[in-house]
């Protein structure tokens, strides 16, 4: 007997189909809708919160009255529509330096910006579904960010103060700036500035010659009021001391990025060059002189250049070293044309020569930078950084130097020791050393030996100093020449 098959309920089946798609393509529409005017609204609520935090922070440096960066940012947001109940949305509202400190840093800053100026508002909202959820979703997250940059400042500090030599230990100690018996020295269109308040905070000994064509404005007093000084300086007791902190710098750049290799470096015994990439061994050259070709060098676990028997290196293009170990420039035939040197808890030696048109050493960590006895160091821009190591110029080192041009991420800057960096600082030169850009070493206690035929056309930041003999040397203020943050503050969108 034949039996006919029914498909009654096929047709249930595909109704059932039918009804999921229509209501994933309702999902999609109306939630994903949402989700997407959620996302619009929570980026601007973001960008008027960031704009908010930076404005309040530029009202706490006029002494204008504000709920500070913080509260503003976050009232903006809420009054958007987000008040981070932390279940539906959460509002966080910090400066990047912070960020970074807590393991979240920010992201998509430029190359060598100073996180200290920036300040990051995100938003992470919730965005309940009405359709999804017979899918089993029953939420989608939007996160978006914006950030702001402040920069500038109305607060009177050491880089208008217009003095070529400027201790801003701030307390009441005597003998800050101390002029000993044999020291010779000479500021030209410039003077100094004291800022501790202690009777003796400069102090003057009696044999000394100084010439001022600016004042000696001391917060406190002096030893000898009376002392002569050649020129048209005088000695200005008691003025008003300046607030110098730690904060005071933080709008300096530091250093850039560590760069990177991804492909094994190599070397050519027979053409005695090299090629970019990672070194896990040492590199041994056999030549006299070695030619870098231009690209990213990466010494990794340990490995060194050995440059034995005064052999040299030098050069073409931009040629970036990333050091594990010590590196010794013991040859008298180091040239450059773009020398970039990151070191991470390592020391760079000059004993031979170096020339390099363009020459950054970034030191991170306990990174030390030495020009020893003898050695010849010649550069037209110049960036020598040092995180918590030393930089240390020999009293028989040959220096002549120029801090890069302003339009540079480090315009104007020479040397920069910063305020967590309390290394002593000798400031040596001998006979015909040049040196133009400001020397920032705020929390060193200086030295100046200067040295016959030493010029400085620039700025010393210290902590505090101590000018000693050595023959006579000149300081030349040149403002066009130093590192010079905005006066006045301004904002701007970053991301």
């Amino acid at each position: 007997m034949n039996r006919t098959k029914s498909e009654k309920g096929q047709a249930l089946i595909l109704i059932a189909f039918g009804i999921v798609a229509l209501i994933g393509f309702t999902a999609l529409a109306i939630d994903g809708g949402r989700v997407f005017s959620d996302r619009r609204n929570a980026q601007n609520a973001a960008d008027t919160a960031a704009l908010a935090a930076a404005l309040a922070e530029i009202h706490e440096q006029y002494g204008i009255a504000n709920d500070g960066y913080y509260q503003s940012g976050m009232n903006r947001a809420a009054d958007n529509g987000y008040d981070n109940d932390g279940t539906q949305d959460i509002v966080t509202v910090v400066f990047c330096d912070d960020a970074a400190a807590a393991g979240d840093p920010c992201t998509g800053l430029p190359s060598g910006a100073s996180e200290s100026e920036y300040i990051r508002v995100r938003i992470i909202s919730n965005v309940r579904m009405t359709f999804g959820r017979v899918l089993g979703r029953e939420f989608v997250t939007n996160k978006v960010e914006a950030i702001t940059r402040i920069q500038g400042s109305l607060t009177d500090n050491p880089f208008n103060a217009g003095a070529g030599l400027y201790s801003v230990r701030n307390d009441n100690t005597d003998d800050c700036f101390k002029v000993n018996g044999s020291a010779d020295l000479t500021l030209h269109d410039t003077g100094i500035f004291v800022n501790c308040k202690g009777n003796s905070a400069l102090f003057l000994n009696g044999s000394a010659n100084i010439g001022m064509d600016a004042n000696a404005s001391v917060a406190g007093c002096t030893n000898n009021i009376n002392f002569p000084i050649t020129g048209t300086g005088q000695i200005d007791c008691n003025v008003t001391p300046q607030t110098v902190t730690k904060d005071t710098f933080k709008g300096v750049p530091t250093t850039l990025p560590t760069p990177s290799c991804s492909a094994q470096g190599q070397y050519n015994a027979g053409t005695n060059t090299v090629s970019p990439g990672y070194f896990s061994a040492d590199l041994v050259p056999s030549g006299s002189i070695t030619t870098f070709n231009p690209g990213i060098y990466c010494f990794i676990n340990g490995a060194d250049i050995k440059l034995t028997g005064g052999k040299s290196i030098k050069g073409t293009g931009a040629v970036k070293l990333v050091l594990a170990a010590d590196l010794d420039l013991k040859g008298p035939d180091n040239d450059f044309d773009d020398l970039e040197i990151y070191s991470n808890n390592t020391s760079f030696d000059i004993f031979g020569t170096l020339n390099a048109d363009r020459f950054r050493f970034f030191g991170s960590g306990n990174s030390n930078f030495n020009a020893q006895a003898g050695s010849v160091f010649t550069s037209t821009n110049t960036y020598i950084y040092s995180e918590t190591g030393q930089i240390e110029f020999d009293a028989q080192a040959s220096a002549n130097m120029h801090a890069p041009p302003q339009d540079d991420t480090f315009g104007g800057i020479l040397i920069y020791m910063p305020w967590d960096n309390p290394n002593d600082f000798e400031l040596n030169g001998g006979t015909n050393n040049t040196w133009w850009g400001s020397v920032l070493v705020p929390h060193a206690d200086v030295t100046y030996n200067g040295g016959a035929g030493f010029e400085l056309h620039g700025q010393v930041i210290g902590f505090t100093f101590q000018i000693n003999g050595g023959g006579e040397s000149d300081i030349f203020f040149d403002s066009s020449v130093i590192y010079t943050p905005p006066n006045n503050p301004t904002m701007e969108f970053t991301k």
